[in-house]
């Protein structure tokens, strides 16, 4: 067997649902993140919530993975932190790993335009026999055409003004799949307009998997040309999305090497999410994939023009997100220790070459994160306690 055949076979593997993490999700870890200083629970009751972002009034939208029956959301946590559903019925699936993947980053535009990206779902399987981590196309079909892609949102009212939700059913996600424009009106009489603006390779061949799917996980609008950055986490690189034609990959990154004795010898760069950190620079998070080794995560500082990059922050664990507020960058880690199924935590750098400060810990799943500069406050979700966590700076 190849030396390389264990890698996390999509790059996500790190970030599902283990049996280790559900038993580290015990009552005294999901209470802790609640009392830590400055750490408050801000809302409940979400089914996977996966990456956050701002509305123009300060509220917070939320991206729901849900339970694999199709039932993804797009919801909306007002300032009291109620939570409403603005987009149900969105694509949600098993994964290879039997996680659920559904919708997850998403990117406002003014007042009434969103884009948001769906997760790999349940498009590919493992393969009942040879080499592990061997992938396959999922010989029972998906739920959902439209895994893989990114679908435009056009709102004929401000998002902070909508008052009830919106649903697609399974025939709207099979009219997405042909390239047809979906409206849905809601119970006030309000609509919306939803289109497939790009739908990704569910398969695309790979020497050691056999075949690797595609799985958008964080995606931002570049402050330098218009278009979109797209993490592709199961292809473990950097997209550029134009408004016309075809993704680009700015970069693929390459395996990691792992300690000598550490079996595999590589691990995957798992790409979590992008951010702008100055001219075309963003910074990258990088969570690695099997065997999941404690310090080898990453940020890593990308020059969106020509794919080069170079190391900013190491030693990290199982990074998920990062931010730039000011001249300091918060790092946000699903686990401190992910193959032991150790809780997660929020850091923060003020110095790169300093160790950084512990600003939250007690995190289960900590997946994507938003700082609100009006309430001085960062909003992280938790996918695997279903809440949204206040921290205050």
């Amino acid at each position: 067997m190849s030396s390389e055949g264990t890698h996390s076979n999509q790059g996500t593997t790190a970030m599902r649902q283990s049996t280790a993490f559900i038993f580290a999700a015990s009552l005294a870890a999901l209470s802790s993140a609640a009392s830590a200083h400055d750490s408050s629970t801000f809302a409940t009751g979400l089914t996977g919530p996966t990456k956050v972002e701002l509305t123009r009034q300060g509220n917070l939208l939320v991206t729901e993975r849900g339970t694999a029956a199709n039932d993804g959301k797009l919801s909306v946590v007002d300032k009291s932190g109620a939570v409403r559903q603005l987009v149900a019925g969105l694509p949600s699936g098993i994964d290879t790993t039997g996680g659920v993947s559904g919708p997850q980053g998403m990117v406002v535009e003014g007042c009434c335009t969103l884009h948001l990206t769906i997760g790999e779902g349940d498009m590919l399987r493992f393969a009942p026999g040879g080499p592990p981590g061997r992938q396959v196309p999922n010989e029972t079909g998906s739920v959902s055409p439209i895994f893989s892609s990114v679908l435009r949102l056009v709102f004929n009212q401000p998002l902070d003004r909508l008052n009830d939700g919106f649903v697609l059913s399974p025939a709207d996600h099979s009219a997405l799949a042909d390239g047809k424009t979906v409206r849905l009106d809601n119970a006030s009489g309000q609509r919306v307009w939803i289109r497939l603006v790009v739908d990704f390779k569910d398969a695309r061949p790979d020497p050691v998997t056999n075949v690797r799917g595609s799985n958008p996980f964080h995606m931002i609008a570049a402050t330098h040309e218009d278009a979109l950055l797209v993490v592709d986490s199961g292809q473990n690189s950097l997209l550029r999305l134009g408004r016309t034609g075809w993704p680009e990959v700015i970069v693929r990154f390459p395996p990691i090497a792992q300690a000598p004795g550490i079996v595999p010898p590589f691990s995957d760069a798992v790409p979590t999410a992008v951010r702008h950190f100055a001219g075309n620079r963003y910074l990258v998070s990088l969570l690695t994939g099997v065997p999941l080794t404690p310090g080898e995560a990453r940020v890593r500082l990308v020059n969106a023009n020509n794919g080069t990059w170079s190391e900013l922050l190491t030693g990290l664990n199982s990074v998920t997100d990062v931010l730039v507020i000011g001249n300091q960058i918060y790092v946000l880690e699903i686990s401190t220790n992910l193959g032991a199924g150790a809780p997660g935590r929020l850091l923060r750098f003020i110095d790169r070459h300093a160790a950084p400060e512990v600003v939250a810990e007690g995190l289960i799943g900590a997946s994507g994160m938003i700082y609100d500069p009006a309430r001085n406050a960062i909003f992280v979700a938790e996918m695997f306690a279903g809440r949204i966590t206040r921290v205050q700076r």
